[in-house]
C-alpha cells in the first residue's frame, strides 16, 4: 500500500489503546461504531524512513510526528500530524510512488469496513407525467444495451495518448502527431507560450513543447484543446443547454488550473483537464435525451434525469477512454460536496472547490455549503488557506482564469 521497504518500530509492536476521543477527530469513520473501534484500532510507531504497508483492509491515519510523500511525478508534499488534513486517511494507490516518515511518527489503523459509506443525497424527483415515466425508463434501457453511444474522443487524442503511453515512442514521435493538426499545434504553441502557463521563454515549435513539458502535461494540453468536439448535440435547445455545460466546464477547468498551482502534489494542467472533464456524464446523458425528447420538456425533469444518470454515464465514458485510473474519482465525485478523500489533495478535491467558486455570484449560490465546510477545502494549499485568501488567490490570478478560458474554449 505505501512505499516497499522499512517496517515498524519492532519495540512498539505491543498493543497500545486508542481512546474514543481520539477517533472522534478523524474524518471517515462511522460515528456510530466509534466505542467498538477503540477496542480494534491499532497504533503503531515507525521510525524515520520509508513505510511499508501492504494491508488493503486497513485505512491509515496520521496521529504524530510528519510523513513525506512523493508522487508518480515526483513531487513531494510534507504532512504533519498539526494540520487539518492529517484527520483525513493517507492516500494510497498508484498516485503515490512512496510515502517516508519524516521523523518518528504514529500511525493509527483502522478496519476499512469502519468508514462510513458517505453518499451524496438525490433530490426529490419531480413528479412525471406518464409519458416521462415511460420515457425515462426506456432511457435507463438505452444506457444499458449495446446500442448506446458514449462520447468518444477525437482520434487524434487517442492516437496521441497511445503514443504517450508508450514507452518506444520519442518526443518527435509525439510532435509529429500534433503536427498533423495544424489547429491543434497553433493552439498548443499558444498555450505554452501564454502568461497563465508561465510563457518566459518562447517556445517556437511542437519539438520544443514535447520535450521541456514532459508527456503528462502534453497529454493533459492536448486533450484540453480537442475535447471541445464531444460537447455538441442534435437539436437547438439541447445544443443550447450542452453549450452552458461546456461553458461552465471550460470555466471550472481554468480555476481548478489556478488552484492547482498554489496546491503541493498536484499537476494542475492534469487538475485542467479534470475540471474540463467532470461533467463527461452530464454530456452523455443529454446526449441520450436527444432521443427522448419529452424528457427535455420541463427544466425540473430534464435536470432530475441528469442528475440521476450522471454518474453511471460518467463511469462508462471514462472508462470506454481508458482513463478511469486518472479521473474516475473525478467524474464519479466532484458533484459530492461532502467526498472525504484523503490527507492529501487531489484532483477530485481541487475540481470541488473549483465549481463551488465558479458558482460564486449565480442564483444557485445561496443554496450552496459555505467554502469552508468542504472537506476538500481544507487541503488545499497544504491546509494553510482560508476562504478569504483563496478568494484573494483567484481574485490577483483572475487575469489568470480568464485567459486559461479563452485558450481552452477556442
Amino acid at each position: 500500500m505505501f512505499g516497499n521497504k522499512a517496517k515498524p518500530d519492532t519495540r512498539s509492536q505491543q498493543k497500545r489503546a486508542v481512546s474514543a476521543a481520539l477517533l472522534q477527530r478523524l474524518v471517515g469513520p462511522d460515528p456510530q461504531s466509534i466505542g467498538a473501534l477503540a477496542a480494534i484500532a491499532r497504533l503503531v510507531d515507525y521510525p524515520p524512513g520509508a513505510i511499508a504497508v501492504a494491508d488493503h483492509d486497513e485505512v491509515a491515519y496520521l496521529a504524530a510526528g510528519a510523513l513525506r510523500f512523493v508522487t508518480q511525478s515526483g513531487a513531494a508534499v510534507t504532512l504533519t500530524s498539526e494540520q487539518a488534513a492529517a484527520r483525513y486517511p493517507l492516500p494510497c494507490g498508484h498516485r503515490i510512488a512512496r510515502i517516508e516518515a519524516a521523523k518518528g511518527s504514529r500511525l493509527i489503523w483502522l478496519p476499512r469496513t469502519a468508514m462510513a459509506q458517505r453518499q451524496p443525497t438525490t433530490p426529490e424527483p419531480p413528479k412525471l407525467t406518464g409519458s416521462e415515466e415511460s420515457a425515462l425508463t426506456e432511457l435507463r434501457g438505452y444506457f444499458d444495451s449495446p446500442h448506446y453511444e458514449l462520447p468518444s474522443l477525437p482520434d487524434l487524442a487517442i492516437k496521441i495518448g497511445d503514443a504517450i503511453d508508450k514507452n518506444t515512442t520519442t518526443s518527435d514521435d509525439i510532435a509529429r502527431l500534433i503536427q498533423l493538426d495544424p489547429v491543434l499545434s497553433t493552439r498548443m504553441l499558444s498555450v505554452v507560450n501564454s502568461a497563465a502557463f508561465g510563457g518566459v521563454n518562447r517556445i517556437t515549435s511542437i519539438q520544443q513543447a514535447t520535450t521541456r513539458l514532459g508527456r503528462s502535461k502534453v497529454r493533459s494540453l492536448v486533450f484540453s484543446c480537442l475535447l471541445k468536439s464531444i460537447f455538441r448535440v442534435s437539436g437547438g435547445d439541447l445544443q443550447r443547454r450542452m453549450e452552458a455545460v461546456w461553458q461552465h466546464s471550460v470555466k471550472v477547468a481554468a480555476l481548478s488550473y489556478v488552484l492547482g498551482k498554489v496546491t503541493p502534489g498536484i499537476d494542475a494542467e492534469q487538475a485542467m483537464l479534470a475540471g474540463l472533464v467532470h461533467d463527461i456524464g452530464g454530456v452523455a446523458v443529454i446526449g441520450a435525451i436527444s432521443r427522448f425528447p419529452q424528457l427535455a420538456v420541463r427544466e425540473q425533469v430534464f435536470e432530475h434525469v441528469v442528475a440521476s444518470l450522471r454518474t453511471t454515464a460518467a463511469t462508462r465514458a471514462i472508462t470506454h477512454w481508458g482513463l478511469e485510473q486518472e479521473l474516475g474519482a473525478v467524474v464519479r465525485d466532484a458533484h459530492f460536496w461532502q467526498r472525504t478523500g484523503t490527507a492529501l489533495a487531489d484532483d477530485t478535491d481541487i475540481v470541488i472547490v473549483a465549481r463551488l467558486h465558479a458558482a460564486f455570484g449565480t442564483p444557485q449560490a445561496h443554496a450552496l455549503p459555505r467554502l469552508d465546510a468542504l472537506p476538500a477545502f481544507s487541503k488545499l494549499a497544504n491546509g494553510d488557506m482560508t476562504p478569504r485568501q483563496s478568494l484573494a488567490v483567484l481574485d490577483r490570478a483572475a487575469a489568470d482564469v480568464r485567459e486559461v478560458q479563452a485558450l481552452i474554449a477556442q
